[in-house]
């Protein structure tokens, strides 16, 4: 068992510098606002009592995590507004604080899980009231519910000032897709599992858990060179090849593109199916070819002459000229905006002699994310 001494060494999350000068001068900004319009309201309606005990509290929450639960405007308004009542009644009917000061404390704390508007800060309101024998139910009203409207009021115009949202919503990080509502039920069963309350809001854990395995993602796939996920040796043709060839070839071995060298085995083009349909306008179908073949001489003995001359030949004919190609060395991750953005399906891959040594198609890619995930 662990000294209990180390338990008080545990470092929180960090955040940068920048961000503890963006909470401090907010609750700097949210007191204020609150003390001088208190101030003037206690005045105006001469009540002495203008700050509830939980202000400070509350504007930590606000301003420091204003993402949390007990952050948002229902649970810092309705938690002390309960807490408030509470107190007030628990001083009325219970004259001894000894026992009035935990009843208000937990009778407070029912009552805004019952209410789903938990505000940790609120306790202390309902144990001032006790402690302060205060009666009237008018102290609910003011300092407490003004207090409270004015601090969340200053809340929300300081975070969105400064680049928070708030009353919070989970930002968006990843895309949206037809499984998140599974995955979002599942967050909520497993959290249901540790039987309290966890202060976090669980689209921002959501977003969190996305992130952290994209993350792990990236630095598997980081290890991953495109060497070792390429197929090879690869099936190419040369610029000459007659294009019944490279359609046999391409049919024979299931693929959708043949990639173009020349005598050095330096890629110089590509073809693939699309450029079939569009350019070479002749089935290639040894059975059909040989029937069309037939007809033409047999009809149009010259026309046909012509019309053969007339139509491509040979894969340098009709194959794309520009080539998108990867080196051996380059990381898999570079491979996403490639396939993603650019719409390639199949990438020639070439060593440091610029010599063709394999391809990279987008089941390649797949099956490396598969094997990063396992």
């Amino acid at each position: 068992m662990k000294p209990i001494w180390q338990f008080f060494n545990k470092n929180q999350i960090p955040v940068p510098s920048s961000e503890h000068w963006r909470s401090a001068i907010g609750g700097v900004i949210g007191g204020a606002f609150v003390a001088f319009l208190g101030k003037f309201i206690g005045e105006f309606t001469q009540v002495n009592d203008w700050a509830m005990a939980s202000l400070g509290a509350s504007a930590l929450l606000i301003f420091v995590l204003p993402s949390s639960p007990m952050a948002q405007p229902k649970a810092v308004i309705g938690g002390n507004l309960v807490a408030a009542i509470v107190g007030v009644t628990c001083a009325s009917w219970i004259p001894d604080p000894r026992i009035g000061v935990p009843i208000a404390i937990g009778v407070s704390i029912l009552g805004m899980l019952f209410l789903n508007c938990l505000h940790a800060p609120a306790a202390a309101t309902a144990l001032s009231a006790v402690l302060g024998h205060i009666i009237s139910y008018r102290f609910a009203l003011f300092p407490v519910f003004i207090d409270s409207l004015l601090l969340v009021l200053a809340g929300v115009a300081y975070n969105r000032a400064t680049g928070k949202t708030y009353p919070h919503q989970a930002p968006i990080t990843t895309k949206v897709s037809a499984g998140d509502d599974g995955n979002s039920k599942e967050i909520n069963e497993v959290l249901a599992r540790y039987k309290e309350f966890i202060d976090i809001n669980p689209g921002d854990l959501a977003n969190i858990i996305r992130d952290v395995e994209l993350h792990a993602y990236q630095q598997k796939l980081k290890s991953i060179t495109c060497s070792a996920i390429m197929s090879s040796p690869v099936i190419s043709v040369e610029m000459a090849t007659p294009l019944e060839d490279a359609w046999i070839r391409i049919r024979k071995n299931h693929i959708k593109s043949l990639p173009v060298v020349d005598r050095n085995d330096r890629i110089v083009g590509i073809i693939t199916l699309e450029d079939f349909l569009k350019y070479a306008a002749i089935d290639f179908d040894k059975t059909f070819g040989q029937r069309l073949q037939g007809f033409m001489r047999q009809s149009f003995s010259r026309a046909s002459a012509k019309l053969s001359e007339a139509y491509p030949n040979a894969v340098g004919q009709v194959m794309q000229k520009t080539v998108r190609v990867i080196s051996t060395n380059r990381n898999v991750l570079d491979l996403v905006t490639i396939f993603e953005g650019d719409g390639h399906h199949h990438l020639p891959v070439i060593d440091e002699h610029q010599k063709l040594v394999g391809v990279i198609t987008q089941s390649d890619f797949v099956r490396a994310i598969h094997s990063s995930m396992e």
